[in-house]
């Protein structure tokens, strides 16, 4: 397979995944686990914590579980704005 193939079939998929995810709605209200959200703005999930304890609305969320140690769940669409993709 040549660059120009390489680079054609590039295209191809991408354009099928943009097509797919524009297809998908993210509903309004979801949330994600601290691992997730962490994954989404590329830092670590310790931080994710720090970021909750020290700057509380920054991010939206909700804990999960009745006891004192439930789950932190972040709002996806909070963090999506503040994605920034990895660049090679």
């Amino acid at each position: 397979m040549d660059k120009k193939e390489m680079n054609l079939l590039a295209t191809m998929v991408a354009e099928v995944v943009v097509q797919k995810l524009k297809g998908m709605r993210i509903g309004e209200a979801e949330y994600v686990d601290t691992k997730e959200a962490a994954r989404i703005i590329g830092v670590s999930e310790t931080y994710m914590r720090f970021l909750k304890k020290e700057y509380p609305d920054k991010y939206p969320t909700i804990k999960s579980g009745n006891k004192k140690q439930g789950r932190i769940l972040f709002k996806r669409d909070a963090l999506l704005r503040d994605f920034t993709p990895e660049t090679i």
